[in-house]
């Protein structure tokens, strides 16, 4: 069993902030545990303090989150190989997300032993077809199936650090068009001005800094620089921005009371 825990996310509308969180509850009362969103990591901060790692983060079009992909990207090898946790968020399946960012972390000496998918509320589909309850769904006991899986891994034995990687789900070649077209093709996101106030909460809380303030005071996306995590849509305390030039939503996540209402980081 480890002692000391890092839990580190990056969260777009907030199924993953919540999963992660989840998880903390549970480790902090196992061993010494502390939780970051990986826009909030503090300066100065040391991976190779920790000797166990949780890494979360949603799927977006069948691929590991970009932000998250950079962080690994950017970090230096650790001194010593340590034990992780790799699990992902997704609306309707993760395909070979998480064998992706495995093999990603394996280099920087981030050896997965565990690996999970939670089906959530599907951020892209609630927008696309709201009249579906079932996007606004996470899948049945995800409480649950989430503490057990955190239990289990903070108990279990880290001497032996073998990686554990998915094998490739083949089917996943069935969703390629889909993948395809969601990364090269996205769907822009469009301001309805009526709605706006301009509050700039869009602006402040993209965690990539897609957005800027245009002349006249209002939020303005460059789509190059979006990661299409939908925070922006989902978080507007007006549904002012949508995936439809010619209407504005009528009910995001963060509107619906049975979903996620918290502030993501």
């Amino acid at each position: 069993m480890v002692s000391k825990v890092l839990i580190i996310y990056y969260s777009g509308v907030g199924n993953t902030q919540k999963v992660a969180e989840m998880m903390f509850t549970i480790v902090k009362d196992i061993c010494d545990s502390e939780i970051y969103s990986i826009g909030k990591i503090p300066s100065g901060f040391d991976i190779n303090q920790y000797n166990a790692v949780i890494i979360g983060f949603p799927t977006i079009h069948t691929a590991p989150a970009k932000p998250i992909v950079k962080l690994i990207h950017d970090l230096n090898c650790l001194d010593n190989k340590i034990p992780a946790f790799i699990f992902t968020t997704c609306g309707l399946y993760s395909g070979n997300t998480v064998k992706i960012f495995d093999n990603q972390c394996i280099h920087k000496n981030i050896i997965p032993v565990f690996n999970k998918s939670y089906r959530c509320s599907a951020t892209d589909g609630t927008l696309l077809a709201p009249f579906m309850k079932c996007w606004f769904k996470d899948e049945k006991n995800l409480l649950e199936k989430v503490k057990s899986d955190a239990l289990q891994f903070a108990k279990m034995d880290k001497t032996n650090l073998l990686p554990v990687i998915p094998k490739t789900k083949w089917y996943s070649v069935i969703n390629f068009p889909n993948k395809w077209l969601g990364q090269r093709l996205p769907f822009p996101i469009y301001l309805h001005k009526e709605k706006c106030i301009k509050c700039s909460k869009c602006i402040v809380n993209c965690p990539v800094k897609a957005y800027s303030t245009s002349n006249d005071g209002f939020p303005m996306v460059f789509m190059e620089k979006c990661v299409h995590c939908y925070r922006c849509i989902h978080h507007c305390p007006q549904l002012a921005l949508s995936l439809s030039k010619k209407r504005a939503p009528t009910k995001t996540l963060h509107d619906d009371k049975n979903s996620i209402e918290r502030s993501c980081c």
